[in-house]
Formats: structure tokens, sequence, C-alpha cells
């Protein structure tokens, strides 16, 4: 039997929800001081920012996760991350604390949950009252917004 492995997660807030990604994943977090608009594009991809010379699309994720959500916050938060879609800023509302997690207390999403969104949510974390919803960050597009999105990036060169 195979021991328990221990993740580490970054959690952040968006809205009222607490969530998760693999810290491994994020490459560094940034003040939002806005982003250059990038004409046609989806609802929720907030623009484009320049990062030590590197273009890297924002995605709202107060617009995906919220499509009715209501912009709330003055100082929203980017966490550059690492995806298979290449460097992307995962715009949030405010960043906490690193989380530890043994792996076998990962509990699996439920299938009605899961179907809402495809592979991006990938576990659920108890912490006392609280649910911790972890999220896959080469899930937050899906593969034909990925393209879509790289077509509007190659448009814009």
């Amino acid at each position: 039997m195979n021991e328990p492995r221990e993740l580490r997660f970054i959690s952040f807030r968006v809205g009222a929800e607490t969530f998760l990604a693999d810290i491994m994943a994020v490459r560094q977090i940034v003040i939002y001081g806005g982003s250059t608009a990038v004409p046609s594009a989806p609802p929720f991809i907030e623009g484009i920012i320049a990062i030590r010379d590197e273009v890297i699309p924002i995605i709202d994720l107060r617009r995906r996760f919220f499509p009715k959500a209501e912009d709330a916050v003055d100082q929203a938060l980017v966490l550059i991350v690492d995806s298979n879609a290449g460097a992307i800023g995962l715009k949030v509302d405010e960043v906490g604390r690193i989380v530890t997690a043994r792996s076998d207390e990962l509990l699996p999403p439920p299938d009605v949950v899961r179907d809402i969104r495809g592979e991006m949510l990938v576990a659920v974390i108890p912490r006392g009252d609280n649910l911790l919803l972890a999220i896959d960050v080469d899930a937050v597009l899906s593969e034909d917004e990925k393209r879509e999105l790289q077509q509007t990036m190659n448009d814009e060169r």
C-alpha cells in the first residue's frame, strides 16, 4: 500500500469561495494594475499584461466561475501560473495561505459538480467546517477555449 503524499496548495478567494491551486504551478503573484483589452476575446479574458518580456493573458476567475457576479474588489491579485496552455494569469480577489494536505484527505468532487465545469474541479478538501475546492490550472480553459485564446493572442501579434 502506498503511503499518503503531502501536497501543497496556494489558497485564494473568488467571491465568497475559497479555492486551491497546486503551489508548484504558481510562478508568481502580482498586484493587478489593469490590462490591455483584447478585441473579440471571451468575456472572462480580462486582457493581457507583459511581465519580463512575456505577454500573459489574464483570466478573470470571478467571471469564469460566476458569470453573473459583479466585480467587487478594489485591489485584485493575479496568480501567474504555468499551465499546458502556457503562462496564464488568474485574477483573484485575495490570496491566502499555503495549505498542506495528505493525498488521502482529498475527496473527489461529486459527479454533478464535476459535470458543470469538466475536469477543472479536481478535489474537495475538508478543513473544519469549510470545504476547499482544488482546481487544475490546466483545465481552467477547455481545449476549444485554449485554441480560441491562442488564435486571439496570435491576432494581437
